[in-house]
């Protein structure tokens, strides 16, 4: 039987981009009697580890809410808590409210640590309420939020700020079973121009071992060596600990999961969502996910006073639509409506590579009609569609390594070039275009009603017998 135990927490630290955080992860680690024993750190792997009270702890050492997307974009949530950062001066910025949305997104338990305390003019009450204006309520602000001031600089609430993680950690029960299948996350990667490439992973689940083929989307591996954060070698990793992996034959994307020859096969892109969404309502009512960017406060309180209760409103702010804004639709299954404002050069180029829909528009009835056709289309997705044809899967034949779909035509007629739905029960599940069909050892470039024939998709699905195929053109 496995036996679950509990592992260390894994810690991502987020905040505005001059509050602290680096300085905060520093010190933090600076004040581990562990670290300096062993002569300190030497390197950046990416993550490291310290002790307290006899527990350990996981940082992940890439502060930024663009990392933490990026990683749960690719269908990876290696974060257990997040310490969000905010200076005791400067309170509440944009990039702190980006930072929160992230957080909502991922649904992940966080504490406030209000840092430089230390300044004269520092004032945590007002952190405190303008936190409540962002809908964050902390602890003797009306809310349970945990809410630790410290300092970077004099190392001041370090320790509580510790005690108040290992308790959330405690509340969550987190474990893992050393001895299940490998489960680990790549946080970071690069090309060591002597070595090769080199992935620092964090172990979610099971055990690493040198020796151990690895696999992390389309890129193979060997566990050669591991190193620690203070560049020592070391033999096995547990759950919750990090670890630099040499061995890989490519450089692993960020984000990617990773398993070991012993653990079952990753599943292929057909099968495995992109995409981490946030559940649609309690009661599964379908909404049309946005975030939205306008180029001022009057017009942004506007277009989001008339989008209805079909809209979940994700992220909205003013300012220009950057890659902070993809990664959060990446990691929501959002669409980006932009008004009035431009999309820099770094926020095309991502959302072309995550494929994702970002429209600009200059007048707030063209946004809105728009809106309200994107949520027909949402509970009515046919809504644009004439069915051409529809066909029962009653068979699955392998040609030449290939997935032939066996079909009985119900209705109409399926057609090379069709694009078709893949549906079952009531739910479409995925979309394709028909390559080639097949009667008995013949090329034919139609089907009709009646007819039994094989369809070669596009694109490989996971089909099951009773199926449909519904072929379909667009309209308009």
């Amino acid at each position: 039987m496995p036996k679950k135990t509990t592992r260390p927490p894994i810690i991502t630290v987020m905040g505005h981009i001059d509050h602290g955080k680096t300085t905060l992860l520093d010190a933090l680690r600076q004040s581990n009697q562990a670290a300096q024993e062993s002569g300190g750190i030497t390197q950046h792997i990416g993550a490291y580890q310290i002790d307290h009270q006899g527990r350990q702890l996981t940082f992940i050492d890439t502060p930024g809410h663009a990392a933490f997307a990026a990683m749960r974009s690719r269908g990876a949530q290696v974060t257990d808590l997040v310490i969000l950062v905010i200076d005791a001066v400067e309170s509440v910025k944009p990039q702190t409210k980006e930072c929160l949305d992230h957080i909502k997104a991922a649904k992940v338990p966080f504490i406030v640590a209000i840092n430089k305390i230390d300044l004269p003019n520092a004032s945590p009450d007002i952190v405190k309420k303008d936190l409540a204006d962002a809908d964050v309520l902390v602890e003797g602000f009306g809310g349970d939020i945990v809410c630790v001031p410290v300092s970077a600089k004099t190392k001041k609430g370090l320790d509580q700020l510790l005690e108040m993680l290992l308790l959330l950690a405690d509340m969550q029960k987190i474990q893992a079973d050393p001895q299940a299948p490998l489960q680990a996350v790549i946080i970071e990667s690069s090309l060591d121009q002597k070595r090769g490439p080199l992935a620092t992973i964090i172990v979610k689940s099971g055990t690493l071992r040198i020796g151990d083929n690895l696999q992390a989307e389309d890129t193979l591996g060997k566990v050669k060596a591991l190193f620690d954060a203070s560049g020592k070698k070391f033999t096995q990793v547990l759950p919750g600990q990090p670890a630099q992996v040499l061995g890989f034959k490519q450089v692993p994307p960020v984000g990617s999961q990773v398993t070991s020859s012993e653990s079952p096969s990753l599943p292929s892109s057909s099968q495995s969502p992109k995409k981490t969404s946030l559940p649609e309502t309690d009661n599964n009512v379908k909404k049309l996910k946005i975030i939205l960017k306008a180029d001022v406060v009057g017009t942004l309180e506007a277009i989001t006073q008339n989008l209805g209760d079909e809209v979940n409103l994700i992220s909205s702010g003013v300012g220009d639509v950057t890659e902070s804004d993809v990664l959060l639709a990446e990691s929501t299954a959002a669409t980006i409506l932009a008004f009035r404002v431009k999309i820099i050069s770094a926020a095309k180029k991502l959302a072309d590579i995550e494929t994702i829909f970002i429209k600009s528009y200059s007048l707030i009835h063209e946004l809105l009609d728009d809106v309200q056709q994107q949520i027909l289309k949402l509970l009515e997705p046919t809504i644009d569609e004439k069915i051409t044809g529809e066909a029962k899967v009653i068979a699955e034949f392998t040609v030449k390594g290939k997935r032939i779909v066996g079909c009985q035509v119900e209705s109409g007629k399926l057609t090379v070039g069709d694009s078709v739905h893949l549906q079952r029960g009531k739910d479409q599940i995925a979309d394709s275009k028909i390559k080639s069909i097949h009667q008995e050892k013949d090329s034919i470039d139609k089907a009709k009603k009646g007819d039994q024939c094989g369809v070669l998709l596009s694109s490989e699905l996971d089909f099951k017998l009773k199926d449909k195929l519904i072929a379909y053109q667009k309209l308009g």
